[in-house]
């Protein structure tokens, strides 16, 4: 994998200091694609990756594999092979059902 070129510019130290870290801005990032964000969030995220590469590939890797699914979504559904079968669905239906389940 290719190597992040992190800059340490004085806006970017700003940023890494008064913004939550990467960790953080992976929530506030997923949470965005699904359009689940306050302004606040929306603008922290923002500048977040104004200043941070890994979080932009982040970015570009979850809109790669969301349109990969959207493209071939129609094709995985309708894929027999891919269903669960009735016995399947029970006990994963079973499963969940159960406080105690270590499945």
């Amino acid at each position: 994998m290719k190597e992040a070129n992190v800059k340490h510019t004085r806006f970017n130290l700003f940023v890494w200091r008064k913004l939550p870290a990467c960790r953080e801005m992976v929530k506030i990032i997923t949470a965005s694609m699904d359009g689940r964000v306050s302004f606040k969030d929306w603008l922290r995220m923002k500048i977040h990756l104004l200043s941070c590469d890994p979080c932009v590939n982040f970015i570009k890797q979850l809109r790669f594999i969301s349109g990969a699914v959207h493209q071939h979504q129609e094709q995985l559904f309708n894929d027999e092979s891919l269903h669960l079968s009735d016995d399947a669905r029970r006990r994963m239906r079973d499963a969940l059902k159960s406080p105690h389940s270590t499945a």
